[in-house]
């Protein structure tokens, strides 16, 4: 049996450990991103918002696939489990020959086999005792670490690099721990906000009190070039800052963020709508004003009428289903539900602006026989302004930052330095010198040619003066 399990966790290894899966699930991952950026996700976006933009059914169908919460999901938590498994198993198993790289001693080689090397260099004539001296500071002063052995010269530089791409796996790690720690303790939210809102943080001992936001236009346009929003932090009853926040220049306090994220006209969450109600026979019970979510009482005829919803740019789906295409004003509708003094629902209905909407609703409701004791027309409407903030509370940001500070020192390292092995080996008659990297000879090849230049120079090696013919 144990036999079984060690062939099971064999091939688990070898599973997690394989370059293929990697790739795989880094492309997996890339395309959720892609789809999470294309596609709205709920943390900041409205209901309503998402019902304008893709429908009841759309909206649905996104919900339902966690297409709305793509970076939430099950499978996206999956993949990135399953990458995490496979960037651990690939740093073990590199870290492992790392180790093993950098206790292997450099050893001798002998001359002919130097001779062999891709890069190497022979230095013909009678060498000087000083010579060995002079090249070994030679090679002290290149940032070489020295010894000697079998009247060879070993020299070596950079033999840490090969954990340079070991410090970049581990910071990926470091980088995913980071996103685990704001998934688990981290808070995310996007709130609409009026003048005057005080936003309380859970968790937070203090409040968030909005207290003005404008819009700015390029000059001599209505193009919107910048929201802003001026915040006040208040704690134990008393302010303590004050900040106006814009797009990327946040309020930042106790680890909690303010972003300035939307501004516009709250229709569909605070509309302030004026209704005109007549009895079915003829009778004007008069104009009256309700909020959306609340509504208003009729005294005369003891009903109270509820405002349930409020579309700027009423549609239907073809399940019949309303919602808002956009949030402009270009098909307003309310609606409306009326209650008895018991509380009974005795009708409800859509209120329209539109004179010609008005007449088909009710002329449909008339010809499916639906109860109307109250006709309601739809005379007026305002909405506040809003601002949209995201407010984000990223304890792992710290963890992250330094995970990215380890995959750039970890890049550096791979791309810029090399181990470098220089064997001199010293003759009574010749000097020959090889050397080799670790990776990439072709850049090696110029600084060899240097070096060798710099060690003919040094005038250890007597060339024999040519004999003259009398």
């Amino acid at each position: 049996m144990s036999a079984f399990f060690r062939e099971v966790a064999r091939d688990l290894y070898t599973f997690f450990t394989s370059v293929t899966l990697a790739v795989v699930l880094i492309s997996l991952i890339a395309l959720l991103a892609l789809v999470g950026t294309l596609i709205p996700q709920e943390t900041f976006t409205r209901e309503v918002d998402y019902i304008a933009r893709y429908g009841v059914e759309g909206y649905n169908t996104l919900k339902k696939l966690q297409l709305t919460n793509i970076f939430g999901s099950w499978y996206f938590l999956f993949v990135m489990a399953l990458f995490t498994l496979n960037l651990s198993a690939c740093t073990y198993k590199r870290l492992i020959a790392s180790w093993r790289y950098w206790k292997l001693p450099m050893g001798f080689i002998p001359p002919d086999s130097l001779r062999r090397f891709e890069h190497s260099h022979v230095i013909s004539g009678p060498v000087a005792p000083e010579g060995g001296p002079k090249i070994r500071a030679l090679l002290q002063r290149h940032g070489y670490r020295l010894r000697e052995q079998n009247s060879q010269i070993l020299a070596e530089k950079w033999r840490w690099e090969r954990f340079g791409i070991d410090v970049f796996h581990i910071s990926l790690l470091i980088v995913i721990g980071g996103g685990l720690v704001t998934m688990l303790f981290g808070y995310r939210t996007f709130e609409i906000a009026h003048q005057g809102d005080i936003i309380r943080l859970p968790g937070a001992d203090f409040a968030v009190r909005v207290n003005r936001f404008w819009s700015e236009n390029y000059q001599d346009s209505e193009r919107v070039m910048d929201w802003h929003t001026e915040l006040t932090v208040i704690e134990n009853d008393k302010e303590i800052l004050t900040k106006t926040i814009e797009v990327n220049a946040p309020l930042r306090y106790k680890g909690y963020n303010v972003y300035q994220s939307a501004f516009g006209t709250d229709w569909q969450g605070a509309a302030r709508v004026t209704l005109a109600l007549v009895r079915a026979d003829g009778t004007v019970l008069g104009e009256f004003v309700g909020t959306v979510t609340d509504g208003f009482e009729v005294p005369s005829e003891n009903i109270f009428v509820k405002i349930g919803a409020f579309l700027p740019d009423f549609a239907l789906t073809e399940n019949l289903i309303a919602y808002s295409r956009t949030q402009r004003l270009e098909n307003p509708a309310v609606f409306v539900e009326i209650y008895d003094a018991h509380g009974l629902r005795i009708m409800r209905t859509w209120a329209f602006s539109r004179p010609e909407m008005q007449t088909v609703w009710e002329t449909t409701m008339a010809r499916v026989g639906g109860e109307m004791p109250y006709r309601v027309k739809l005379i007026g409407m305002t909405a506040p302004e809003f601002t949209g903030l995201q407010i984000t509370k990223d304890p792992g940001r710290p963890v992250v930052y330094f995970g990215f500070l380890l995959v750039i020192l970890g890049l550096l390292v791979h791309m810029y330095f090399k181990h470098r092995q220089i064997w001199v080996h010293i003759a009574e008659n010749e000097i020959v010198v090889a050397g080799t990297v670790r990776n990439n000879l072709k850049s090696f090849a110029e600084e060899f040619r240097r070096l060798v230049a710099e060690i003919e120079r040094l005038q250890i090696v007597t060339h024999p003066e040519p004999e003259l013919v009398a």
